[in-house]
């Protein structure tokens, strides 16, 4: 199968998280990803953290910029950060995307503390 360059040219990419060390249970803020049409492709990626030592991430999505609205979405969780290097991704239905993302992190195991990002990769809605 060829890709096609108009296929590259209407992908958009968002950052959901900024690489950040992450070291206690928290959300992060929530970013607007109503640019995308279609499935979303979200890439989370950290380095080994210390030993005995995991974190829970899930993605939550809802309507409201202050995340107050915020729930967690179907097929949304990712395997657990843990002490080997990470580079992971979920995919997220168009059913399940209103217009804001955000992370959730939590049930924090031993200490936890990484350097973590995570980026959303789908087709843009509106193309040139």
């Amino acid at each position: 199968m060829a890709i096609r360059q108009s296929n590259l040219e209407a992908l958009h990419s968002v950052t959901i998280l900024a690489p950040t060390t992450v070291s206690a249970a928290n959300d992060t803020t929530t970013v607007d990803c109503s640019a995308f049409d279609g499935d979303v492709c979200l890439i989370l990626t950290a380095p080994a953290s210390a030993a005995s030592s995991a974190m829970k991430v899930k993605v939550q999505a809802g309507s409201a910029s202050d995340g107050s609205d915020a729930v967690d979405v179907a097929g949304g969780a990712f395997p657990d950060l843990a002490t080997t290097a990470y580079h992971n991704r979920v995919v997220i239905s168009k059913d399940d995307l209103p217009a804001r993302l955000r992370l959730r992190f939590s049930d924090e195991t031993g200490t936890y503390s990484a350097a973590v990002s995570c980026v959303a990769v789908g087709i843009k809605k509106y193309r040139p």
